[in-house]
């Protein structure tokens, strides 16, 4: 696919976070989620065929007898190949949105779902992480998650792919799990998309106003919104799910995410309706918002797989988690030194068990005994301290502290005079990657050899503590 296409999925439903999936079932009422993200995948692979392969008289042409899908199933036929993931029992796929190159750090994620699919047992889990969430990010260091995409895009600007790229790479790391696709969409994609519908129909349960909704001259205007049914164009539609500050109630993630849900599921309507369907020249018009908004590393044959493999999933069989700071959430509220808001796992900067734990288990405790990226990844790390000051090996061993290292062993090293912490590379089992993110968590060197008066260490890695580390 030689354009890999961004739907805002708008920060979908940051709610409480709950672990336990019975609880989480009973907690969210909204059971559409499935269908929805699932013809959004499907709406992906009608537009492209669209693009493609027909024409605006063609099309016209072809939809006198057969429906349309049957014609793009046929035509993307899958060959029984299976998808990435599908073998294993788990396809996941990694869901962003964008701002766009319209908006200030239009990069930058607004929204970051992980969205699992168990083909076997026909379950859907949809894991959500927020974008203040702090992480390393592999050749960057320590950075909010949503700068992922852009550092990546940045550092690769005619690369299509690359900011997803990086973002995948950080997001596999920091939940254990293996990203077999991604879906990315922008503001403008959604707008142009409800537009391209003819609008969509949305019941406001109550009205509310937002004094603080960002304008396109980074300022804010108010937004309005009266209760009862609303006809919203793209662009109305956008300020409904973006808004944060709404009064009435309106102010919380959860009460945003109720409306986006609202919004999906106004969407699922308009583009499963036989109007949208036999229309030529809305899909064509679909198809020019998905070549230039939507950007994905998912063929054809696959968008259709994977909705033959999910449009059976029952409601019951749902499961959606938020990572949040709530009193059973697993992140803790954080500031830097600017007083910048910040989160971070509750267990310490850099322990990410239990959000790996979560994800591990989004769809049901068996599902995933170990990660497939990470099952033979454990970095097993030494640490020793090179100085006088007592305690300063155990105290740097927190900084490392996650289910990425298992840290072996802490002692004294045999000189006590060093200035810089230094790292030495034992195995090959560590990547340079990993060499990289403990470098930059510890700001040590990397030391170009190992020296013989090193002993043999059951170990990835030796970390040397020296002065220039304190504690």
């Amino acid at each position: 696919m030689d354009k890999r296409n961004h739907i805002d999925f708008l920060d979908a439903a940051e709610l409480v976070h709950e672990f336990s999936s019975e609880k989480t079932r009973k907690f969210f009422r909204w059971t559409t989620v499935a269908p929805m993200v699932l013809t959004a995948i499907l709406l992906l692979g009608l537009v492209y065929t669209t693009r493609a392969v027909i024409s605006s008289n063609e099309l016209a042409q072809q939809l006198g007898s057969t429906s349309v899908f049957e014609q793009l199933k046929h035509l993307a036929t899958s060959g029984n190949r299976p998808l990435s993931g599908e073998d294993e029992g788990r396809i996941n796929i990694m869901l962003l949105g964008i701002g766009g190159a319209q908006h200030q750090g239009g990069q930058l994620t607004d929204t970051i779902i992980i969205a699992s699919i168990d083909p076997t047992g026909q379950k859907l889990g949809l894991f959500s992480i927020p974008r203040d969430l702090v992480v390393p990010i592999p050749g960057i260091g320590w950075q909010k998650i949503n700068a992922a995409n852009a550092y990546g895009t940045a550092a690769n600007p005619e690369t299509v792919g690359a900011g997803p790229a990086l973002a995948k790479q950080t997001i596999e790391n920091v939940t254990g799990l293996e990203i077999d696709y991604y879906i990315k969409l922008d503001f403008e994609g959604f707008t142009k998309m409800v537009d391209a519908l003819g609008g969509i129909r949305v019941d406001v349960q109550v009205a509310f106003t937002d004094y603080e909704y960002p304008d396109e001259n980074y300022g804010y205007e108010p937004v309005h919104f009266d209760a009862g049914w609303q006809n919203l164009t793209g662009s109305r539609a956008l300020q409904y799910v973006r808004s944060r500050h709404g009064t009435n109630g309106q102010g919380t993630d959860f009460s945003r995410a109720a409306r986006q849900q609202q919004i999906l599921e106004a969407l699922l309507v308009r583009t499963s309706a036989l109007s949208t369907l036999l229309n030529p020249n809305k899909l064509l018009a679909l198809s020019d918002i998905v070549g230039t908004h939507i950007e994905t590393d998912m063929e054809l044959w696959q968008l259709f797989r994977l909705y033959d493999i999910g449009k059976n999933i029952k409601r019951d069989a749902i499961n959606q988690i938020v990572l949040s700071n709530s009193t059973e959430g697993l992140l803790a509220v954080d500031t830097n030194e600017e007083g910048t808001y910040l989160l971070r796992p509750r267990l310490g900067s850099s322990d990410f068990s239990e959000i790996q734990a979560a994800a591990q288990n989004l769809l049901g405790p068996q599902t995933v005994a170990i990660t497939r990226k990470n099952q033979e990844k454990i970095l097993r790390i030494v640490i020793q301290n090179g100085t006088l000051e007592e305690g300063l090996a155990a105290k740097t061993s927190k900084k490392l502290r996650s289910s990425f290292y298992r840290i072996t062993q802490i002692s004294n090293a045999q000189k006590r005079d060093y200035e810089r912490t230094v790292m030495y590379k034992l195995s090959d089992q560590i990547s340079e990657q990993d060499m990289q993110l403990i470098r930059q968590t510890l700001n040590a060197n990397i030391a170009p050899s190992v020296p013989s008066f090193i002993q043999d260490l059951d170990a990835d890695v030796l970390i040397i503590v020296g002065t220039d580390n304190p504690v």
